[in-house]
């Protein structure tokens, strides 16, 4: 009608890697190890909440282009359609709160990675376990970015969907709104990329530090 408002998810497959033919030790590799595939299990809250936000999305949408469709002879079903609009933002916004203490957790796992890369003595295993923690901080601080401008879009739907409740509410205001929201989400959308390259490239890197390590590489499974 004046204008589109995009929802965008956040999606991604972490790297599962398994170490085969290899008893974990005591070495500053295997102990490495043992903290990177803790990382992923506590990462798996990220994967658990993606279905449900996807439909929450969805469905947000859904009722937003009905209200569009409405005219103001009908604001008491607009009212209702935008309460219902809210639930499913504030639905949004608890599992957003799950992702995020969910990669959180797994972020103070893999701290615990830092202190053994200087007691690797071989250097260039030492210069891979190195590139893999520097791409693993970009990829947290990233997520973190991601994580703050979701949760300004999200807030910023809240606040259309009370406007569209308003009786006196101006179409002209309502297309300002809405423009800025798709610019909003347009800044999801950039930090959604950024987040999702970094992925990969740390999923890379942890690759090529389980087979300069010695750990086979089995039941690949590529980021998103």
């Amino acid at each position: 009608m004046y204008g589109k408002k995009y929802l965008f998810f956040i999606s991604f497959c972490i790297l599962i890697i398994v170490a085969s033919g290899c008893t974990i030790g005591e070495s500053p590799a295997e102990k490495m190890y043992e903290h990177l595939e803790q990382t992923v299990s506590l990462e798996s809250g990220f994967a658990e909440v993606q279905e449900p936000l996807i439909e929450a999305e969805q469905k947000e949408q859904e009722l937003f282009n009905e209200m569009l469709g409405l005219s103001m002879k009908e604001i008491d079903k607009i009212k209702k359609l935008a309460d219902e609009a809210i639930g499913l933002a504030d639905s949004r916004g608890e599992l957003i709160t799950k992702e995020k203490e969910s990669i959180d957790s797994a972020y103070e796992e893999f701290k615990s990675v830092n202190g053994l890369v200087d007691e690797i003595d071989e250097d260039t295993l030492k210069k891979k376990a190195n590139e893999l923690v520097e791409t693993m901080e970009k990829r947290y601080k990233s997520y973190d970015d991601l994580h703050n401008v979701y949760m300004e879009a999200l807030n910023m739907d809240r606040e259309l969907y009370e406007m569209m409740k308003k009786e006196d509410l101006a179409i002209e205001d309502l297309k300002s709104r809405t423009e800025k929201l798709n610019k909003k989400y347009e800044e999801v959308l950039k930090s959604q990329d950024a987040f999702n390259n970094l992925t990969d490239q740390y999923n890379e890197k942890k690759k090529a530090f389980y087979k300069e390590a010695g750990f086979s590489t089995t039941d690949k499974k590529e980021a998103s």
